[in-house]
């Protein structure tokens, strides 16, 4: 089967810690282009997944040397009025190159990345783990590390393009509008978060 034009994919990041916690990042995306085959997809959402992480290299420990990646595509169920998985597009595992060396953080505390929509209230927030503890002081990130989170709005901001004519286009599935919102900025922010549903054993 193939990906095609408008479908919107959930591409989830899986991160397997020592004693089985498990800490994950939620991507959405709408595919863009001609129909384009299953495992390509997938292999282009690894791909990226290596590019993002690999930006943020120091600030994450050299410890973790993969990460699973996940892919569904989701449709829109006006009844219930939930985004509801119709499809496994696929599954695939990432390798890493992180170079940190530092004591991570507690697990609900990372930076976070904002990306906004054309409607002021849904807005993408990625909440990123397994930094380390060097890269902040009393919760502000320390300035040596703003580059990195800089490089990894930019990446997450970004339509990734496959090949010519087929894109992924980053944003949020809307549960008010019940329609993807694609990004058109974000930010930065500057401080330590505390992430309070990825709690021992969860993440988002």
């Amino acid at each position: 089967m193939s990906i095609n034009d408008g479908d919107i994919l959930w591409h989830v990041t899986e991160f397997v810690l020592a004693g089985g916690q498990i800490e994950q990042n939620k991507f959405t995306w709408r595919w863009t282009g001609t129909s384009h085959p299953e495992a390509g997809v997938v292999s282009a959402l690894i791909s990226w997944t290596e590019d993002f992480y690999e930006l943020m290299a120091p600030c994450m420990p050299s410890s973790i040397d993969s990460v699973n990646v996940n892919v569904d595509r989701v449709e829109w169920n006006a009844v219930d009025e939930v985004w509801e998985v119709v499809q496994n597009v696929g599954f695939g595992v990432g390798s890493l190159t992180l170079t940190g060396t530092d004591d991570t953080l507690p697990l609900q505390c990372c930076p976070c990345l904002v990306g906004n929509t054309e409607r002021p209230r849904s807005k993408g927030r990625k909440f990123l783990p397994l930094w380390n503890e060097i890269t902040q002081n009393a919760s502000v990130i320390a300035a040596g590390f703003l580059d990195e989170l800089a490089a990894a709005l930019a990446e997450y901001l970004a339509t990734h393009i496959v090949e010519t004519g087929k894109a992924l286009t980053p944003g949020v599935a809307s549960t008010v509008t019940g329609t993807f919102l694609p990004f058109i900025s974000g930010l930065v922010n500057a401080f330590v978060f505390t992430q309070r549903r990825r709690n021992l054993g969860y993440g988002a």
